[in-house]
C-alpha cells in the first residue's frame, strides 16, 4: 500500500511527461507546478486540463477499488451513498444514506478521503502546488467524491455552481479537481461547461442552480464547452463556473472522481466546531492511516 503513488523522481518525471507541466529545481527536488501562462488560462476560462496525473496502473487500481466499494468487497463505516434515479431527472434523485447492497448504479459516494488510495491521489504533489497557490499551506476539504453515471443510465444534472449558502460555510470554496475515471465523452454524459462564467459572480445567495432566464441569458449553447476527456484526465475547475452532465447513452460507464478543496480555515456556519478533513498542511490526513473497516475474503 506505502508504494502506491509514491513521488519519486521517476514517478515525477513519468507525471511530468503526461501532463506537459514543466519541473523546475534540482533533481532531487523537482515538483510539478502550472506556469503563469496556464494559470491565466485557468482565470479566463473558469477551467484548466491539467493531463494524466496518475499512471496508468494507478488508474486501474482507482477504478477496481471503486467498484469493490461499491459492490460491498471493501467497508468504511459511515461512508455516504446515494443510488441513480430510474428516470434520469434530477428531482427523482433519491435520498442518500448507508450502503444499500451490491450495485454499480450508485450515483454519488462520498468520504472517499477515508480511502488510502484516493487520498493517496488527492495528495498528488500538483495538487498541493495548485491548493498552495489558490488557499495557502493549509487545506482542507469539503468532499472527496466519486460520481457515476451507470451504463445505459445516468441523471441529468442541470445548469448549477458549487457556492453558495446552500453548503452551509463561512466562505465558499474555490476550487475542485475533477479527475476522469473512465473515458468521459458527449456520448456517455461528460461535464458541459460556460467558459467564463466564473466571472459573473454568484447567480443566487443561495448557489446551485439557475432559473430559465438566467441560463438563457448566460448558459446558450453556443457559448458551452464539452470537456471530454480520457480516462486519468484531471481538469481544475472554479467553483462558480456554470456546468451541468446529461445521461449516459451507451453500454460503458462513466466514472469520476471529484475533490472540492477548501481553504482549512473554513467553518460550518450551523456548527462552527467543526473541522473539515485536512489533506495539506499541519495535521494533514496520513494514508498509512487510512484503512478499511472491512475486506470480504477473496
Amino acid at each position: 500500500m506505502m508504494g502506491f503513488f509514491s513521488h519519486s523522481r521517476s514517478g515525477a518525471a513519468r507525471s511530468a511527461f503526461q501532463t506537459g507541466f514543466p519541473m523546475p529545481g534540482n533533481k532531487e527536488t523537482r515538483q510539478i507546478m502550472l506556469t503563469e501562462q496556464q494559470w491565466d488560462q485557468y482565470e479566463r476560462d473558469g477551467y484548466l486540463r491539467l493531463g494524466q496525473v496518475a499512471t496508468d496502473e494507478e488508474m486501474e487500481a482507482l477504478q477496481q477499488r471503486m467498484d469493490d466499494i461499491m459492490l460491498g468487497r471493501v467497508r468504511y463505516q459511515g461512508m455516504w451513498f446515494q443510488l441513480d434515479s430510474e428516470t434520469g431527472v434530477y428531482s427523482d434523485v433519491p435520498a442518500g444514506g448507508q450502503w444499500a447492497g451490491p450495485s454499480l448504479s450508485y450515483r454519488k459516494i462520498e468520504l472517499l478521503e477515508r480511502d488510502p488510495l484516493f487520498l493517496a491521489y488527492m495528495q498528488h504533489p500538483l495538487f498541493r502546488e495548485i491548493t498552495r497557490r489558490v488557499y495557502g499551506e493549509n487545506v482542507s476539504i469539503y468532499r472527496a467524491m466519486f460520481m457515476n453515471k451507470p451504463a445505459g443510465k445516468g441523471t441529468i444534472l442541470p445548469y448549477h455552481q458549487d457556492a453558495g449558502s446552500q453548503w452551509g460555510l463561512d466562505r465558499n470554496p474555490k476550487i475542485t479537481i475533477w479527475t476522469a475515471l473512465d473515458d468521459s465523452t458527449i456520448a456517455n454524459g461528460c461535464v458541459q461547461v460556460i467558459p467564463g462564467s466564473h466571472k459573473h459572480g454568484l447567480f443566487s445567495d443561495y448557489g446551485h442552480t439557475i432559473t430559465r432566464e438566467q441560463e438563457e441569458q448566460y448558459a446558450r449553447d453556443e457559448d458551452s464547452v464539452y470537456l471530454e476527456a480520457k480516462r486519468g484526465e484531471a481538469i481544475l475547475l472554479d467553483n462558480l463556473l456554470l456546468h451541468r452532465s446529461g445521461v449516459n447513452t451507451i453500454d460503458c460507464p462513466r466514472r469520476a472522481f471529484s475533490v472540492c478543496y477548501l481553504d482549512a480555515a473554513t467553518r460550518s456556519v450551523k456548527n462552527p466546531e467543526r473541522r473539515f478533513p485536512v489533506v495539506f498542511g499541519e495535521g494533514a490526513l496520513r494514508v498509512e492511516d487510512a484503512k478499511p473497516d472491512e475486506i470480504a475474503a477473496a
